[in-house]
């Protein structure tokens, strides 16, 4: 069996990975090459140029995500309206008490 030592420990090999299939500068080319088709073809008059105030709108994720669940809007609409439940409102009064009736089983039922 091999021995640990705090100095001279093998440190572990580092990935070293190469993609096969994925050419950084190649990705480059063929973006410099349709941007320079796009272009001329805008300067040819092929292609309308786009306003750059057409970008799509970007939604509110949070909410977007409470109008697709039921439960949210459900508590959505109950923070909204003042609504609370029972055990909201009455929930330390209710702690207080389980330790109460706690004390009172442990101390004097003993």
């Amino acid at each position: 069996m091999g021995t640990f030592f705090f100095y001279n420990n093998r440190k572990p090999r580092k990935f070293n990975y190469t993609h096969i299939l994925h050419d950084p500068e190649e990705d480059a080319r063929k973006d410099r090459l349709h941007s320079r088709i796009e272009s001329i073809k805008k300067e040819m008059g092929v292609l309308p140029e786009l306003p750059q105030e057409n970008v799509p709108e970007r939604k509110d994720f949070k909410a977007e995500f409470v109008a697709q669940t039921s439960h949210l809007k459900k508590r959505k609409s109950r923070e909204t309206t003042g609504e609370r439940t029972f055990f909201t409102n009455n929930g330390l009064l209710i702690i207080i008490l389980i330790i109460l009736f706690a004390i009172f089983f442990f101390w004097f039922l003993r």
